[in-house]
Formats: C-alpha cells, structure tokens, sequence
C-alpha cells in the first residue's frame, strides 16, 4: 500500500505546519534561541586526529577556536551514539532512536518494560513539526548510523531498508549522499525485498534527484534527495580518480544550506563525515587525512553561514573515538625531542590513496604487488618481509586492508594505534551560536536536549505526540498484517465498525475509502510485537479532531 501523488504530499506539509502553529505544538513549551540548527558530526574521531589533521593542514582547524567542553561517550557503536544525540536517550548496541533492551552499559539502570525497543522522538521531527526545514548530509549511506538516527526508529542499524523508507516518509527537505540501492526494488539492481520503488514515489512527490555534483549545482530550490552512489561515497582522497562526479561534504553542505534557509522559520541540519570512522577501523592515515579535513571545510561553510546569519547554532562533535589513534609510537620513543613536524608529516604527504583502494588495485595478493603498489600510491618503499607480513595477516582481519596500516604505521611511520575497533575516551565539543552549551564535560544525551532547546521544544511531549502505544490507546482492538514480511500493516478495529490500516514505516492512515497523510511514521517493534503511531491517528480513529493538546 503506498500513497504516491504530489497532493496528498502538499497537503500533509501545510497540515503539519497549520496544526503545530494552531494546536499546541512542542514549540509553545520553551522560547526559541535560535532560528536555524545545524549538527555536524565526525564519525570515529577525537582530539589526537584533531592535532594530525590541524598539524597536515598548517593552519587551525575551522572549529578550533569553538571548543567549549567535552561529551561522555562510553565505548559506543554509531547507532546507539547517534541516538543519544538525536533523542536525548542512551540505548543499546545497534538501536536506532528506540529505547534500549534489558541489557544496557555498565552503570546505566536496566529500563522500565515500556521503554524497551519503544521509538524515541528526535530532534529533526522536533524541528519539522514547529515549522522548521529539515536535511541529513552524509558521505556514507544515507541509511547508514549516523543518519539514520535521526530519521529512523529500528531495533537494528542493519535494516536499511526500513531506515530508507522511513526517511523517505518523514517528509525531509533535503537529502544528500550515498545508498541509492536502498530505494530500490532488487529486479532493478537495488537492495528492496518488499518490491517497492521509492525513487519513483519521490519523483512523484515532486522531489529533484541529483546524481552529480554538476546536477545538484543546479537546483536552487524545492526539496530534494540527492543520491550520488548506489552504496557509500568515495573516500575523499580517491574520489577525484574513481568517481569525480560526486560532490563533495562540503559542496553538499553549501547547497543544503542555501536550499533549507529559505523557510522563513529556519531549519535543522545534520551532517555526517561518515568515514573517519571507517579510516580509524582500519588504521589508514591517508583517508583519516583526507575525509577530516574535508569534515573540517564543512564545518567551515556551517560556520561562514552561522556568522553573517547571527541565529543559527552550530554543533560540531564526534560520536565516539575509533582507532586509539597516536601522535608517536615506539618507533618515535628515542626521537621525538629532535623531531620536526614536517619530519613527521612527510610518510603521509606521499600518499595518494586510501588502503581501501590501495589494496583494490593489486593484481594479486603477493608480497612484489604490493610493495609496487606501496610505492606507487603510498610513496612507500617497503621490504619483503614487510609486505610478506601484511598479505599473511589480511585474512585474519575484518576487512583486508585493514592489515595495511597495522604493519606500515608501526614500520614507516611515527604515528600508531591500538585497536581496529572503538575507544571509549571523551571526545571534543564545538559549539558556536545562540543557544550553545555553557562548556564543560557532558552527557552525550545533552547534544538532543540543547538542541531542543534552541529550537523551542521538549523532547518528552514530542514522544506522546507522535508515539503513542496502539495496544494502550485501543485495548483488544489491534492487530498486526505480517502476511507480507517487509511490509507491516498495523490494523486498529474503529467503534464505527472499519478497520483502520496503518502500514509500518509510512505516514499515512487508511480509513474505509479515505486516506490521511500523518505528521510522523508508523513504527513497528518486532522484538516487542508493540506498534506505535501519532496521537494524529488515534484521534481520527477515535473520530475527534485535532492534534493532542499540549500545556507547556
């Protein structure tokens, strides 16, 4: 079941914007401090990738002189990381904006029954329903973590699938990145297994699809939901050579915030430098390098935007720390008092390509391919025994290549690491704008509930809007179609004798020979059989009009 014209979409915005101006929307609980939000996120990074990258670039970083305190993080994977920043919520390993499982992290109390697995409200349907643009900038999929966090609620970051459409139905303004395959069906080489074509229900909403950087130069207005790969974006160091076409973080920056700012009641961003992340997991200073200093030009052109517009809140922060990555290493015990930076830098100046794409390229896998390929796009002159090393300890990794750095890194240059996985150090918080944190160390759940702030809403009444427990508001009267597996329906029996029919991960309410567009997705709890949907649809089931009133 699918809702697909352009009207039902341009009624259901002016319903959205008309109701959370008239009844009682989450804005009325606190005053605004700012007109415009803007998020950016560096996947897998802390301090020590911080100074690298500042030292390679010779010059301060764009947010260095914003630092304002630090954020907790624990040993957290994306999703649950992402989620504390999005819904204010500390949940468990590879949830995506719902409440955590019985297990949680060491010192967290175990949840109450009803929290388990029960979407959490985020700050980017926070901003929608007051009025506000909303876009996600990635450099992976847009279904990846990160992003995902803040448009989606699934016990599993591994349901992309789910993640996209509900994306999708959230009604977002702007869109940029990889992971075009997940709006797909797979008998046109896309990743859906429940047949529906989310490209063409774009189209007909009216939605602009750039594919190229020159495509969405283009656009200068209007919503849009740019994909510019079928899986994740080039690394930045190899994408002038694999794919030149696709724009980079902070080209897509720049664009989503000339297209959002023109709402007059301003917008919420979040960016993602998803691959830092990927670069510290494997150990591979180069595309560490490249994807953080482009990471940093986009908190640049956030910044450029924040400075003259005087309104906006930018937060620039990571999600966690990946790699344990050091300046030194045992190489540089003897030496570092006699070092010179440039000294230290000159390993990482030859190097030309990611290990992802370095260990791509060679013909085989033996120890003469790739020292020539070392030194042909690493600048590297390796010995046999080295490069003999590598290839033996490739199969025993996650990924391949990830061998690469571990060996390298130790043998050829003054920098090292002590783990392929994350670290659970603080990690630094920037912040420029009105509305920003007053500075020192602070939970990761607190970057939601400064950005509510800012915003003019709670989080709290955000949830009983557009999450109510359909079990609890229609006691004996809902079921649940699984008949078709990807493609959940919620059915509710209505005292006039219908049955209402909500689909899973969509906006819309199926009510006898009538459709109504939902300010929020219908999210189906698989692990707890729970769905739970907007107090919009309990009210129309009900046959009452309106929105929930909400007091401040």
């Amino acid at each position: 079941m699918r809702v697909r014209t352009a009207a039902v979409f341009s009624f259901r915005v002016a319903l959205v914007l008309c109701l959370a101006a008239a009844l009682g929307s989450p804005g009325r609980a606190l005053a605004a401090t700012a007109k415009n939000v803007i998020v950016l996120i560096v996947d897998g990074c802390s301090a020590e990738q911080y100074t690298f990258a500042r030292w390679y670039k010779g010059a301060p970083l764009s947010f260095d002189p914003y630092r304002v305190g630090a954020v907790k993080t624990f040993i957290a994977d994306s999703a649950p990381a992402a989620s504390a920043f999005a819904t204010g919520v500390r949940t468990s390993d590879k949830h995506i904006s719902v409440g955590p499982r019985r297990r949680t992290l060491t010192g967290v109390p175990v949840p109450p029954e009803d929290v388990q697995f029960r979407p959490f409200a985020t700050v980017l349907e926070g901003s929608r329903l007051v009025g506000k643009s909303t876009g996600i900038v990635a450099t992976s999929r847009v279904s990846h973590a990160t992003p995902g966090a803040y448009v989606a609620h699934t016990a599993a970051r591994d349901e992309e699938n789910d993640i996209m459409e509900q994306a999708v139905h959230q009604g977002l303004d702007v869109v940029l990145g990889g992971g075009r395959r997940h709006l797909l069906p797979k008998d046109i080489k896309g990743s859906r297994t429940d047949g529906e074509n989310l490209f063409r229900t774009l189209q007909d909403w009216g939605y602009a699809l750039p594919e190229t950087r020159e495509e969405l130069q283009s656009i200068k207005q209007g919503r849009v939901f740019g994909l510019f790969a079928d899986n994740h974006m080039d690394p930045e160091i190899d994408r002038p050579a694999l794919h030149p076409g696709q724009p980079t973080l902070a080209e897509m920056t720049r664009k989503a915030i000339e297209l959002l700012s023109q709402n007059k009641n301003g917008f919420f961003l979040m960016v993602e430098g998803s691959q830092v992340d990927w670069a510290c997991h494997a150990n591979d200073p180069p595309h560490l390098l490249s994807d953080l200093l482009a990471y940093d030009q986009a908190v640049e052109a956030a910044l450029e935007f924040a400075r003259r517009d005087g309104r906006t809140l930018v937060l620039a922060v990571s999600d966690h720390n990946t790699g344990g990555f050091s300046i030194g290493n045992y190489r540089s015990d003897k030496l570092y008092p006699q070092m010179k930076v440039e000294d230290l830098l000159d390993p990482f100046r030859r190097m030309k390509a990611s290990g992802y794409r370095l260990w791509g390229s060679l013909p085989e896998k033996s120890p003469a391919a790739l020292q020539a390929a070392t030194r042909e796009l690493w600048g590297m002159e390796i010995t046999e025994a080295d490069a003999r090393k590598v290839i033996d300890l490739a199969p025993k990794r996650h990924e391949p290549y990830h061998a690469l750095g571990e060996v390298l890194c130790a043998a050829y240059t003054y920098v090292g690491w002590t783990t392929h996985g994350h670290a659970g150090g603080d990690i630094p918080l920037h912040a420029f704008g009105p509305g920003k944190p007053a500075g020192g160390v602070v939970d990761a759940p607190d970057i939601a509930r400064v950005c509510a702030a800012a915003m003019g809403f709670e989080l709290e009444k955000l949830n009983r809007r557009l999450f109510v427990d359909a079990a609890q508001a229609f006691p004996g009267r809902v079921a649940v179609d699984r008949s078709q597996p990807a493609n959940p329906v919620v059915k509710i029996a209505t005292a006039a004798g219908l049955t209402a029919e909500l689909p899973a991960n969509k906006n819309f309410l199926k009510l006898g020979e009538k459709v109504y567009p939902l300010e929020g997705v219908v999210v189906y709890a698989k692990d707890t059989e729970r769905a739970y949907i907007p107090q919009q649809a309990v009210n129309l089931i009900q046959g009452t009009r309106g929105l929930p009133r909400i007091t401040p």
